[in-house]
């Protein structure tokens, strides 16, 4: 169980002024859509969170299966196995031209100030591709021929 699930949409690309696309990219098909008198159209995503694939947890209920036999642990992960995720939906209203002009429903919470200190901690070690300094003229490759005095 802990090898199937759904990966959770990225709520920073789901905003008001993103495209229909953008969203249902984040998002996947509505759920149900339905038209609004001001000639607006209402769709509702629905999704799980909390449940995407995860192979370091398989790996630990795989190890802990294997030291006390299964027999005595698989009723308890099972039932732990079920009740990871649950299940949300949030509501976006699209302008006819196909932007969002309104979200309602899940939205998830604000990092706290503890994971934003340990993800910027994290940045620091992740190695980055350096940018192209444009202050620098281009220079030519030297040429592959090469001629003998």
């Amino acid at each position: 169980m802990a090898l199937s699930g759904h990966p959770e949409p990225n709520f920073d690309y789901i905003k008001v002024g993103a495209t229909r696309e953008e969203v249902e990219f984040e998002m996947g098909a509505p759920a149900s859509e339905q038209s609004l008198a001001d000639g607006t159209k209402e769709a509702t995503y629905k999704f799980e969170m909390g449940n995407t694939v995860n192979a370091g947890r398989a790996t630990v209920w795989g190890y802990a299966w294997l030291t006390i036999i299964g027999i005595l642990g698989e009723p308890i992960y099972t039932l732990i196995e079920l009740n990871q995720g649950h299940d949300e939906e949030t509501k976006v209203v699209y302008g006819s031209d196909n932007r969002a002009i309104r979200i309602a429903g899940y939205i998830p919470p604000p990092p706290s100030a503890e994971m934003k200190a340990a993800q910027e901690e994290q940045e620091k070690h992740i190695r980055k591709r350096p940018a192209p300094r444009s202050d620098q003229p281009a220079t030519p490759l030297p040429s592959a021929s090469t001629t003998s005095p």
